[in-house]
């Protein structure tokens, strides 16, 4: 524990001077984080360990429009959450800090790509773990290659990827760098294994037989959303988790919010019915953060004008607090039980 450290932030707002209002904190950034731009050197003087990254980009996008507003909806969804997590006891107030946008060309998909791949590297580089919020399914493909590179030929490479559709297209109408493409493009990337890749949650008929086919030719284990439903949530990951930490040195986790149920999760740009419901999704950050937690995090696929009083985002904000309050506790991070508000009684008033 830091003596210096100020607490007031894991309390209630108090009146008269100090009601100031923690959920309106006067900027929008990721869990009210500072904000520091893409600099290595910057991001290693922070002190943070996660480095959130928005990415406005919906030109990979093959369903409804729109995702390109899900990074603005992430942020302000997480102000609604305070830091302190009592289920794990745990404070992640500085854990993270918001490098803002990556700036979208509209016209240059390419260029787009590369200023994603380059914003996620810098921020491995300098030692931090990225939380990248798009934009569409796609943003995976130059996310994913940064991992890749970074960790390099020598060290193995995991991928977790959840979502309705296994995304396996070699092409899609002639295009190769598509949302539709995400999952084909990153297992041909050269460290990592098919023995460490695993897919949850696909269902239904946006999956033509050809994804099906290239993700068997490839060796990938992807666990349909039947089979989640005969073994169980909490069976089916252990599976997948232990396939892509076991012996891998850094771990890429994408999460594509349409594995939920369309009535859980409105807002994104393909509903799928019969997915996971909002507390086996929490089971599911349970385990992943018993793992340890990824090296990369993704979100892609929220639609804001499509959902339902901000719902999915708040869940999928909620989503990844719990996997970074479950690998802070995991690491021992823990909260001094005996930290008070100054002067503080029960029941003053």
């Amino acid at each position: 524990m830091n003596p210096a450290k100020a607490f007031a932030h894991l309390f209630s707002p108090l009146a008269g001077e100090d009601a100031d209002n923690y959920r309106n904190p006067g900027q929008i950034s990721f869990l009210r984080a500072p904000f520091v731009s893409v600099d290595r050197e910057e991001l290693r003087q922070s002190d943070a360990e996660y480095a959130f990254i928005g990415v406005p980009f919906d030109e990979g996008n093959v369903g409804k429009p729109g995702c390109e507003d899900g990074p603005r909806d992430f942020r302000v969804a997480s102000l609604d959450y305070f830091p302190y997590w009592f289920e794990f006891n745990v404070d992640l107030h500085g854990c993270a800090v918001d490098c803002g946008d990556v700036s979208m060309p509209r016209v240059n998909p390419a260029l787009a790509r590369k200023r994603i791949y380059e914003a996620v590297r810098a921020v491995l580089d300098a030692g931090l773990k990225p939380i990248v919020c798009g934009g569409d399914r796609s943003i995976s493909i130059p996310a994913a290659e940064a991992l890749s590179d970074h960790l390099g030929r020598e060290r193995r490479m995991g991928c977790l990827h959840l979502g309705a559709h296994l995304d396996f297209a070699d092409r899609w109408a002639g295009e190769s760098h598509v949302s539709t493409c995400a999952m084909a493009r990153i297992t041909e990337l050269g460290n990592l294994d098919a023995d460490n890749v695993a897919h949850v949650g696909a269902r239904n008929s946006f999956n033509p037989k050809d994804h099906v086919e290239l993700a068997r030719e490839r060796g990938v284990r992807f666990y349909p959303m039947l089979e989640v439903l005969e073994r169980g949530v909490d069976e089916v990951l252990d599976d997948a988790v232990d396939r892509v930490w076991q012996g891998t040195d850094g771990q890429y986790l994408s999460f594509n919010f349409n594995v939920m149920d369309s009535s859980c999760a409105p807002g994104v740009t393909a509903t799928e019915p019969g997915g996971l419901e909002a507390r086996e999704i929490m089971r599911v950050a349970a385990k992943i953060a018993g793992a340890g937690g990824p090296t990369v995090i993704d979100v892609s696929e929220l639609c804001p004008m499509f959902d339902v009083s901000g719902s999915t985002s708040r869940m999928a904000v909620c989503v990844v607090l719990r996997i970074l309050a479950g690998v802070a506790r995991r690491n021992g991070k823990t909260l001094d039980d005996s930290i008070r508000r100054p002067g503080w009684r029960h029941g003053e008033r």
